[in-house]
């Protein structure tokens, strides 16, 4: 038996050296009690160091504020989503990002201290903050580029389609014309002013005007307006709160995530309603999208509907990571579908 023990314990010691994953163990005042070379490199200081430090001296307060919450809710049995982030000082002042798993170490039924088994994350962090600093720039160079397009469509082409109408009514009222040149003329002018329309449609598709004016709501309702008359959904928006004017990105984001939904209720869930609510707080603004459609089966986080074709989610999703936001979907069949955005402003 003794042997048995001795064998488990080499094996055990051999793969608490040779893991990728730090792993260490602390009492319950933070102090190092065992740690592997995984963990050493990872915080930049050597192992017979360590055993001289507590977990505070590479903590921030923030981070260490985290750390009190996660051992709280181990040591009450309480329910701790894992694995969970952490930021971690090195000894040379950088910032390293680590994932990692906690959990309690017990002495004879009592807790006697920690044991954490992370990995470091740093590289993988740094590459999504530039992967989304890159998006934000494409997102507002294509959101000045819509608002460049409006423009010229209002101020060129929509005027000059203006003129023509009025030109061609103005013909159709000569009465040395023809009956059949009027009625060609009549055609010609009610042509004109479906494709006035449509231009003016996707002018302020691309850029309404009343967000640059008036700001978030006004853009709302004039959207739900539309949806309500091109889709017959009807479309009602609700206000929470003592509304106030977003920052530009923040506003044009929400109304985008709204745009991007109401075209997704037009076109795939059947529905004959949708309801906006508009939540407006001192600090954050919270928006609510629902509808009496057939619903669908939601199957994992909204970051993994990409894999089932709803491309239209991730790209709100994205929208509202870029401004500090968040998003969730409820939804079920013949249950509709909820789209709840917090964020910022």
């Amino acid at each position: 038996m003794q042997q048995d023990l001795k064998v488990s314990e080499e094996r055990y010691r051999s793969l608490f050296e040779q893991a990728i994953d730090g792993i260490w163990i602390h009492d319950l005042e933070g102090n190092f009690l065992s740690a592997n070379k995984a963990t050493a490199k990872m915080i930049d200081c050597r192992r017979e160091d360590l055993y001289r430090k507590n977990v505070k001296d590479f903590l921030s307060e923030e981070s260490l504020a985290l750390a009190n919450r996660i051992r709280s809710r181990l040591l009450n049995n309480e329910p701790v989503e894992q694995p969970y982030e952490q930021r971690v000082l090195r000894s040379d002042g950088s910032v390293a990002y680590i994932q990692l798993a906690t959990s309690v170490v017990l002495d004879k039924g009592k807790p006697v201290g920690f044991q954490h088994i992370a990995r470091d994350i740093t590289e993988q962090k740094v590459m999504n903050e530039n992967l989304r600093f890159y998006l934000k720039q494409a997102t507002m160079a294509q959101e000045e580029e819509r608002k460049r397009i409006s423009h010229e469509l209002h101020d060129e082409t929509i005027q000059a389609l203006v003129v023509l109408s009025r030109q061609l009514d103005a013909m159709a009222l000569n009465d040395g014309l023809s009956e059949e040149t009027k009625r060609h003329l009549e055609e010609l002018w009610q042509q004109t002013d479906s494709i006035l329309q449509g231009v003016r449609r996707l002018s302020q598709d691309l850029r309404p005007a009343a967000i640059d004016r008036l700001g978030l709501l006004p853009a709302v309702q004039w959207l739900a307006s539309e949806v309500t008359n091109h889709s017959k959904i009807a479309t009602k928006v609700d206000i929470v709160g003592e509304e106030h004017r977003l920052p530009e990105e923040v506003a044009i984001a929400l109304f985008r995530i709204i745009q991007e939904a109401l075209r997704n209720i037009w076109r795939h869930s059947g529905a004959t309603s949708a309801e906006i609510t508009l939540e407006f707080t001192m600090d954050r603004t919270k928006i609510t999208i629902h509808d009496n459609g057939r619903g669908f089966v939601i199957a994992g986080k909204v970051g993994e509907l990409a894999k089932q074709g709803k491309l239209g989610l991730v790209g709100m999703q994205e929208r509202a990571q870029l401004i500090g936001g968040t998003i969730s979907v409820e939804s079920g069949p013949s249950q509709g579908t909820t789209i709840t955005v917090e964020a910022p402003g």
